[in-house]
């Protein structure tokens, strides 16, 4: 994978350009020396954005919660929480709360995304959503476990979509992403990945798991939102017959 100091995996312009790695990966128990499970990740962003550690306590209140795009209901009390985030960014791109709950994302570049950027580009942009970083810190003030982390973001996810520029200072079509996330706590981890409203997620309870910036949940994993295969048949990305997104069927159409 590559890009320029100044940009982001996928995106490519003129000029040399240098590897770049974006990677969360996920221990389980066990395998994991002394038992206790191991959650990393190392990020990507733009060369010269600062990404500030930063604890914030629980906080309180309920009411409203701006971000970047779009205001959704706060909860009345969130857990308290340690988040890297670009300075510019309500959200993060990797945290653990209080109760254990860690999770990373990455970006996606789906077929969901360039139908956003084509549409964008043609004036007719799509809604705006809650961004893939404000979705991992929301899943980390709202859940004691990662099966609750992945409720709320996929309900989020489900009801505001995601669209909008995951990079300070671009605008949506040159800046969006669609995101995969690995949401863990002790006893194990959710892999999702999204492409647009819809989800599809894996669990993981032993050996080892990495997610980088390509979907690796090749059907549609242990749980996957309600509209996935709708989608996938109406485009013509999966087709009817098939039993799954790398079945035989598909690949005679690719």
């Amino acid at each position: 994978m590559t890009s320029t100091p100044d940009g982001m995996p996928g995106r490519h312009r003129d000029g040399p350009v240098r590897p770049w790695s974006c990677d969360t990966f996920f221990v389980a128990p066990d395998r994991a020396a002394g038992g206790d499970a191991i959650f990393a990740k190392n990020s990507d962003r733009p060369a010269g954005e600062t990404q500030p550690l930063r604890h914030f306590q629980r906080r309180s209140g309920g009411g409203d919660l701006t971000l970047a795009y779009v205001t959704i209901p706060d909860v009345p009390t969130t857990a308290a929480h340690l988040g890297a985030s670009p300075y510019w960014c309500w959200g993060h791109e990797l945290g653990v709360n209080e109760h254990g709950v860690a999770i990373g994302n990455e970006a996606l570049f789906t077929r969901a995304v360039a139908a956003g950027i084509a549409a964008e580009r043609d004036g007719n942009p799509p809604e705006a959503g809650i961004l893939g970083m404000e979705l991992l810190r929301i899943g980390l003030e709202r859940s004691a476990t990662a099966d609750e982390a992945l409720d709320v973001m996929t309900s989020l996810l489900t009801r505001y979509g995601q669209w909008g520029s995951g990079v300070g200072g671009r605008r949506p079509e040159d800046g969006a992403y669609d995101n995969a996330f690995v949401v863990a706590d002790p006893a194990g981890a959710w892999v999702l990945e999204t492409s647009g409203r819809e989800w599809a997620a894996r669990r993981v309870m032993s050996g080892t798991y990495s997610i980088s910036n390509q979907p690796t949940i090749r059907d549609a994993g242990d749980r996957c939102s309600a509209g996935l295969r709708t989608q996938a048949t109406a485009a013509r990305w999966w087709p009817a017959d098939a039993d799954g997104f790398d079945s035989p069927a598909q690949s005679q159409t690719r």
